[in-house]
């Protein structure tokens, strides 16, 4: 497998053999290739930040749920290291064309695009796609290139630096709908003046395992274990959205500004609601959002004219655009999902950053048409819509709100921290920010015994499990001994549990050490004291894991 380096300041792009003895994926790539290249210390936007592209140690194979795609980079948002996955389809492309990384460096003062195919790489001009939305964009690019190309795009908020700005992906059908969201990489990708990744793996050569009788074997049980799950059926069924009634019943899902945990017309928002308009408006349930994916968690949402709206309205959306914002009409919540998309905006910053304008009179709750409004004016750049754009916590300190909910810049996303308190020790202490893909846990979520541990432990399965490429739900339901076989007959290797979990420690610690020379120190990391000292309706808990052992995490 080849790295692919691209200096955006002179346009030289360099081919490398990634080092065979290296077994890395997606998050362990960025995470080894920023700790040995980049300097912690820069500016997110400085020429000297990385801008970093990994698919999974799976990718391009048959393995079930293995089209993630990692992006990294220093985060604008949080100033820490930052790895963000997504699903879509240049994951398998680039792994299908041999490419282990792509990594970005420099600027170019014109926008430029990245086009890759099994004849090499090469930058071409994007300036008359400066400012053009995400659809509009790709659009563009498939009647140039085909339609069968995977595109990797920033959008207009990256364009304008904002730092909550993402990274769009393209779904099977060509639709930038996939989003590596979180921690503003969208404005790191545009700062090189780089506006999309363009690849063409029609003559790719694709992975073949060194043991294909093994790996066919290991691939089979894999998704016969995961398609097999009750939960899985119903994510199939009812989407993401299914977690709106759960969250909703376990006093978890935020509410009025993460004042409440459950949301009194969560039947509004819910899957059962998306599933019925997605058969009355022929939208559709079960739907793939990447090649080998065995949960179909994934919805087309069209509108009352059958027109599609947005192809992944997820729990995180619902909650945070909806019962955070006090918004009960599905429609609106969907058209504002599509804005985000369109602009390149993560909808759980978007949402938290509009729902603390009601601590100053700015927004009240169910407005739809104000949330609109306010999307708009990041849309304009304008200094409020600008403000908004750069995150939560850039808009609490605008506004002089003290309360806010975010840790290490990000925002607190759709399962709150005081009632599902391990997944809260996760927010506390991972080196990515609040971020409930990190090490989601939820045993005995009311009880503050035993979650360090249990973060812990989740933490170093994600890591890992992000090098895979492997989907966020796949460790819901495969352990690594569904896992391991796929990796050690495709590779030829002999991992054990332990090789893979220690893979996964390994990349916390160069994270810690990132964030440490980048002056972000993991000592003391905990939540907000208003987390502390504000119980939540309707359990009335607080986030009580005691500091000394958030201290002691990552002690191993």
């Amino acid at each position: 497998m080849d790295l692919l380096r691209v200096s955006m300041t002179d346009g030289q792009i360099n081919w490398e053999e990634f080092p065979k003895d290296l077994i890395l994926g997606g998050r362990a790539v960025i995470d080894y290739l920023l700790t040995k290249h980049a300097d912690p210390r820069v500016h997110p936007l400085s020429k000297r930040n990385y801008f970093v592209v990994a698919p999974g140690l799976l990718a391009g194979t048959s393995a079930p749920n293995s089209g993630r795609l990692s992006v990294g980079g220093k985060s604008p948002l949080t100033g820490t290291i930052k790895e963000a996955n997504v699903g879509g389809t240049s994951a398998h492309k680039l792994a299908r064309l041999g490419i282990r990384a792509i990594m970005v460096s420099g600027s170019s003062e014109s926008l430029k695009i990245l086009k890759i195919d099994d004849k090499g790489a090469v930058l071409e001009e994007a300036s008359t796609l400066k400012g053009l939305g995400n659809y509009r964009t790709c659009e563009i690019l498939q009647e140039r290139y085909g339609g069968n190309i995977g595109i990797i795009i920033a959008g207009p908020a990256g364009e304008m630096k904002l730092s909550n700005s993402t990274v769009a992906v393209t779904d099977p059908e060509g639709r930038p709908s996939r989003h590596a969201a979180r921690g503003g990489l969208g404005s790191v990708m545009a700062s090189k003046g780089l506006k999309a990744i363009v690849i063409d793996d029609a003559h790719g050569k694709g992975c073949e395992a060194v043991d294909k009788e093994g790996f066919k074997l290991a691939v089979k049980s894999a998704a016969e274990m995961i398609a097999s799950k009750p939960i899985c059926q119903n994510l199939a069924k009812l989407g993401t959205g299914m977690w709106v009634d759960s969250d909703h019943a376990r006093g978890s899902m935020p509410t009025y500004n993460y004042r409440a945990g459950g949301f009194e017309n969560y039947e509004k928002i819910n899957g059962k609601r998306i599933s019925e308009l997605a058969e009355q408006r022929k939208g559709k349930m079960g739907h793939r959002c990447m090649p080998t994916c065995v949960v179909r968690c994934s919805t087309v949402y069209n509108d009352t004219e059958g027109r599609h709206v947005t192809s992944g309205l997820e729990y995180e959306t619902l909650a945070m655009l909806g019962a955070n914002l006090g918004i009960d009409d599905i429609d609106a919540i969907a058209m504002m999902d599509h804005r985000c998309d369109d602009l390149g905006i993560d909808t759980i910053e978007m949402g938290a950053a509009i729902g603390v304008l009601n601590d100053v009179y700015l927004f009240e709750f169910g407005d739809k048409a104000q949330a609109m409004t306010y999307l708009d004016e990041v849309a304009k750049g304008s200094p409020v819509g600008r403000i908004l754009g750069n995150g939560v916590s850039v808009t609490a300190n605008a506004f002089g709100i003290s309360r806010v909910p975010a840790v290490k810049g990000q925002a607190i996303p759709a399962h709150t921290g005081r009632t599902v308190k391990g997944w809260g020790v996760t927010y506390a202490t991972s080196p990515q920010g609040a971020d409930h893909t990190a090490g989601p846990v939820g045993v005995e979520p009311l009880s503050p015994e035993g979650q360090v541990e249990r973060s812990r432990l989740a933490q170093i399965q994600m890591a890992s499990l992000d090098a895979t490429g492997m989907c966020f739900f796949t460790f819901l339901y495969a352990t690594p001994q569904a896992i391991l076989p796929m990796i050690n007959s495709l590779y030829g290797i002999h991992w054990s549990e332990n090789n893979y979990l220690d893979m996964g420690k390994e990349m916390l610690r160069q994270e810690i050490a990132f964030n440490r020379k980048a002056g972000v120190a993991v000592e003391g990391n905990s939540m907000p004291d208003w987390l502390r000292e504000e119980p939540l309706p309707p359990k009335g808990t607080v986030f009580d894991v005691p500091q000394d052992e958030l201290d002691r995490i990552f002690d191993f």
